[in-house]
């Protein structure tokens, strides 16, 4: 059985089946730590919602349109869909459906930015302007490192169809099946991503709608 560390006299040989296990369950972490960073905004809404101090939670017209935000949460879960129903499929099927979910991330990302160039508030607008610029851009930022895991399968599907192989991996000593490591990455990340998104669309109902 073939190692999956770089062999050494000092370091005792791993199973190669711990790489696959170690990305699935990588996933899994980031949901609970990106859970607790924007639970910190969610949060803030509702406390500042509460005090409500001089009625200063929202200053004149601080209510963003619905329109944008539906867009943006429409790409973003459409993408996401996408995604992870095609992350189980052969990877013929799940190259086109990373392209897509990277698509609408950067067009979702791209329609927030110029969201706030059509608002009419500022981050200094009240309670509810610091938590919605605070809370959309930082979300926005992450989805863009988001999409970079994307766009990482998608070089790594890309690399497969044509042939390449990762001869430096190789003498590394990954293990052998590098299907299923690349298989083991797409569930991380549309997990993951689907995660994310679901996070975006709770955001869309506090910040849009309530």
């Amino acid at each position: 059985m073939e190692a999956s560390a770089p062999l050494d006299e000092h370091i005792q040989a791993e199973p190669p089946e711990w790489q696959p296990h170690a990305l699935r369950l990588g996933g899994r972490l980031l949901c609970g730590s990106i859970t607790f960073f924007f639970l910190a905004f969610l949060f803030a809404y509702f406390y500042l919602l509460a005090l409500n101090t001089n009625g200063h939670f929202r200053i004149g017209a601080t209510k963003p349109p619905v329109g944008w935000g539906t867009a943006i949460a429409g790409l973003l879960l459409l993408g996401a869909i996408i995604y992870r129903l095609s992350a189980r499929r052969p990877f013929a099927d799940v190259l086109p459906g990373g392209i897509v979910a990277l698509l609408c991330t950067l067009a979702a990302v791209a329609l927030q930015f110029y969201e706030y160039t059509t608002l009419h508030f500022g981050a200094a607008s009240g309670g509810f302007a610091a938590v919605f610029f605070g809370w959309t851009a930082w979300y926005a930022v992450l989805a863009l490192v988001g999409a970079y895991w994307i766009e990482t399968q998608v070089a790594s599907l890309v690399r497969r169809q044509f042939g390449a192989s990762d001869r430096r991996s190789r003498r590394e000593g990954v293990p052998s099946d590098d299907d299923e490591l690349l298989r083991a990455g797409i569930e991380a990340s549309s997990f993951y991503w689907a995660y994310f998104v679901a996070i975006g669309v709770v955001a869309f109902i506090v910040l849009y709608l309530v």
